[in-house]
């Protein structure tokens, strides 16, 4: 089951790639490590999509 993040705002944006950012820094990812970030991911592409 797949889920989605959704951005509406700027500050949500910036939070989501802050957040993307220190995920990324752990040492050993978790496979639900991954898929997180790739939800992360997908929702900064379309808020950038959509409203940059």
């Amino acid at each position: 089951m797949e889920k989605e993040i959704v951005i509406k705002t700027e500050k949500q944006y910036e939070d989501n790639m802050i957040a993307l950012f220190e995920l990324q820094e752990k040492e050993e990812l978790t496979d639900s490590d991954k898929k997180l970030i790739e939800l992360m991911l997908k929702a900064g592409e379309k808020y950038e999509a959509e409203y940059l």
